[in-house]
């Protein structure tokens, strides 16, 4: 798998499969530990927006296991 910035919006792209810079920020607070709901604090979103940008997430990853997804995008680069 690669990390790669496009020009437009500054997406992380996994084998086809791009992650926006939100869905990224979403997937890092998930990696800290932070529940749904203290991750829509953070952001000052609701935790149904957040649990939407994890659901677009475990789509475009194919798998919809948190702890996963984290794995697949901190081997990419994308999250610390």
């Amino acid at each position: 798998m690669s990390t790669r910035q496009v020009a437009h919006g500054h997406v992380h792209a996994y084998s086809g499969r791009a992650l926006t810079d939100r869905e990224a920020q979403v997937l890092q607070l998930v990696a800290d530990g932070l529940s749904n709901k203290e991750a829509a604090s953070r952001l000052g979103l609701s935790p149904g927006t957040v649990k939407s940008h994890l659901a677009r997430i475990a789509h475009k990853l194919g798998t919809g296991d948190r702890a996963r997804m984290v794995a697949l995008t901190m081997r990419a680069g994308a999250i610390r």
